[in-house]
């Protein structure tokens, strides 16, 4: 690839991920609204102690835990089952993940138009994928620091569940990471299958 491509392919990169950038932060609640049932039954499954509903609120996903039995805190505390609890991230935040995936799948050369097609019907099973990696874990996991904080308050230490693991490392830079592995997986797949 020549410098003059690689500059263009940049440029053509930057013009994507800025006009991704503009809608989602124009209309981006509305494709995270279409993703909150996904959202629930991932929440669901990740963490089977929670009935998951989780809604837009202004700028915020909200996620409305209630406990469908006692969850314990500490040996002496815990929430009764049938509580409900919350925890939200931005909208924005929801939209990063995807952002980028989608900027590396448009973004990538693609030799013919039937391979651009291979590309872009990629997107909705990646989508799904960091989806169900990022928004839902993050949101039980902010419960999860929670429930770690009241156990250091009370002067006990509290094994730290795998959701609270998850969503630190997705907070460290996974939430980027993670859709920059998928795109390049997928635009990896598609140009070894389609050119083969």
């Amino acid at each position: 690839m020549t410098n003059k491509a690689i500059i263009l392919l940049a440029a053509k990169g930057l013009a994507i991920w800025l006009a991704l950038s503009l809608a989602g932060f124009f209309v981006g609640d509305k494709l995270i609204h279409s993703l909150l049932p996904f959202y629930e039954t991932v929440s669901e499954t990740a963490s089977k102690g929670y009935a998951a509903n989780i809604d837009i609120k202004e700028d915020d996903v909200v996620l409305y835990a209630t406990a469908l039995k006692a969850q314990p805190i500490t040996p002496e505390r815990s929430l009764p089952a049938g509580t409900t609890i919350q925890s939200s991230i931005t909208v924005l935040h929801a939209l990063v993940p995807i952002v980028i995936l989608s900027t590396i799948i448009l973004t990538w050369p693609a030799n013919n138009l039937t391979q651009r097609g291979y590309l872009i019907a990629t997107l909705i099973p990646a989508v799904l994928i960091i989806s169900a990696l990022t928004v839902p874990i993050q949101l039980l996991g902010q419960l999860e620091i929670g429930f770690q904080n009241a156990a250091v308050k009370a002067g006990l230490a509290r094994e730290e569940p795998f959701v609270l693991t998850w969503m630190v490392l997705t907070e460290g830079g996974g939430r980027w990471l993670i859709p920059a592995l998928t795109g390049l997986a997928c635009c990896g797949l598609v140009t070894k299958f389609s050119n083969s």
